[in-house]
């Protein structure tokens, strides 16, 4: 237990304030708890405001007695963050009468934006836990993904041979893509294909409106684009600043020759093979995408002639961000109501093509991919359960694509209006929602379940950025190790990068028949969407 200070009186050390323009920040991180002692000028908090990275420092020497909020929180500048025990007679202006700490997570006063409704929490008296995901680890060595392993034991490598490899993986093991570079690096020959995923039996007590997802894809174009490249743009910038500001290290392109139509067959492929099926055993087609290749027909008709299955059933959906898991619910509906037996759902964004190279808010964010799965009817298989869909149609204007509509179908000649029709968003306002909405998410999936944070194997989020999904996994209590990130090397791909995450870690082997899996989105419009699957 942490002494107590000779002399000492209590203050309460406010949330900075960064000008007259700025009205609240974000609470990223918080590095410290109640009883620990302090160091005048250590980092003990991350803050954000408007794509800033502030890092709060301990203002005095002294001992945490309080905290006013929690990360992930909305907190108005100027109103109490912490309380402090100290005997800097300094800050004796910050004293507070009431000596009482306050609690360390207490519903604070703060200017959110609007968001779904949370249930009641949890109950903790629940189902037995799902078995964790045990990593592989070499005596001595780093931690691999068992795609990681199978690659060097092809390579004829030794596992424990290996230290001079770059671990970008969950929790900070080394994935098979690490190793795919590795490999290359050095000369080895090329990496082969995984070994598709066994679709595991479902869990006991299963309840009946799930379906079974029985294979999952994913796919992304050839072009790699790195942070470095965008920012011969914008001189003032770095790439480290970058890749602390959104997590991104590069992300694909597609080029010239390539179609969202035709990443989303090749995703496809790579879940049939998964599955076992073979297409003739479609007869439905769900697409989500903000960008088709074209506006009429649907993708999901360009999909099915592409496929040859032209009688399927095809329609697409947009919902930004949260596309997938919207089609994830919209396919799980119509094979518990009959409509249709089994189900491809997919999305496939190339966001590249509209997104504008000068603009600082959006050009390091977005890149190209596309992910699928196959829905079934049948018993078995990976047991997905009903999405929580929802929307605040309040913050509309928060990402917005205003050109390419029936209001403005082309540029005005004279090009004024060019910007219209690249991606806008307004950074401050969509990073204050996200990290509200996935934690509001999370929570719902976790009361619908009566499950704990604990129990929880695995989240597959929305890549929407690293730093948004640290505050929310502080939040909520799941360790950001339990995250399945791609953002590194991927980006963010809209709709497409839930099933993407989904695809990639199925193909590293990282998930463990039974582990419950939290999938959260939030998208323009905005929508948010939540759900659990059970592998």
């Amino acid at each position: 237990m942490a002494e107590t200070l000779m002399d000492t009186y209590q203050i309460d050390v406010p949330i900075p304030s960064m000008g007259a323009t700025v009205n609240e920040l974000t609470v990223i991180d918080i590095m410290v708890v109640p009883g620990d002692s302090l160091t005048k000028g250590a980092k003990i908090a991350e803050l954000e405001s408007d794509k800033s990275v502030f890092e709060f420092e301990a203002p005095c020497d002294g001992i945490l007695r309080g905290v006013h909020c929690r990360p992930g929180d909305v907190v108005p500048s100027g109103s109490p963050f912490l309380r402090v025990e100290t005997a800097d007679g300094s800050l004796r202006h910050l004293s507070v009468k009431d000596a009482a700490a306050p609690a360390a997570t207490p519903a604070p006063k703060v200017s959110a934006p609007a968001r779904p409704a949370a249930p009641p929490p949890a109950s903790t008296a629940s189902a037995a836990p799902a078995p964790a995901a045990v990593p592989v680890k070499s005596s001595g060595g780093p931690q691999w993904t068992p795609r990681a392993l199978k690659l060097l034991k092809e390579a004829g490598i030794d596992p424990t041979t290996v230290t001079d490899i770059d671990a970008t993986g969950p929790g900070g093991r080394v994935s098979g893509d690490d190793v795919a570079r590795y490999l290359t690096s050095h000369a080895a020959a090329e990496a082969p294909a995984a070994t598709p995923a066994v679709v595991a039996s479902p869990p006991a007590g299963a309840d009946t409106e799930t379906v079974c997802i029985a294979g999952v894809g994913f796919a992304v174009p050839q072009g790699i684009r790195p942070t470095s490249e965008i920012l011969k743009e914008f001189p003032g910038r770095t790439e480290a600043e970058m890749l602390k500001l959104t997590g991104i290290r590069e992300r694909r392109y597609a080029g010239p020759g390539e179609t969202a139509t035709g990443l989303a067959a090749e995703a496809v492929k790579h879940a049939l093979e998964q599955a076992g099926m073979s297409v003739d055993e479609i007869d439905g087609i769900v697409l989500a995408t903000i960008i088709p290749d074209q506006p009429v027909p649907s993708m999901a008709s360009a999909l099915a002639k592409h496929l040859g299955i032209p009688k399927a059933l095809a329609f697409d959906l947009n919902a930004a961000c949260s596309g997938w898991l919207y089609a994830l619910e919209v396919g799980r509906a119509f094979i518990r109501g009959g409509t249709a037996k089994n189900l491809i759902v997919v999305t496939a964004e190339i966001l590249s093509r509209i997104t504008n190279p000068k603009d600082h808010e959006t050009a390091f964010l977005f890149g190209d991919g596309a992910g699928a799965a196959i829905l079934t009817g049948r018993e078995g298989g990976h047991r997905l359960h009903r999405m929580g869909l929802s929307g605040d149609a309040t913050q509309f204007t928060a990402i917005q694509r205003r050109g390419g509509g029936a209001t403005r179908p082309v540029p005005d000649p004279t090009g004024n209006d060019r910007n219209d029709f690249f991606l806008q968003m307004d950074g401050a306002m969509v990073f204050k929602s996200a990290v509200i909405g996935f934690a509001a998410q999370i929570e719902a999936t976790l009361a619908r379940h009566n499950l704990t944070p604990d129990q929880i194997g695995w989240v597959v989020p929305h890549q929407a950025n690293e730093r948004i999904l640290r505050a929310v996994g502080k939040r909520i209590g799941i360790p950001f190790e339990k995250f399945v990130m791609t953002i590194s090397k991927y980006g963010n791909t809209s709709g497409a990068s839930v099933s993407m995450a989904l695809g990639w870690a199925a193909e590293e082997g990282i998930f463990n028949a039974g582990d419950k899996i939290i999938f959260c989105s939030v998208g323009a419009g905005l929508t948010f969407a939540g759900g659990l699957l059970v592998w």
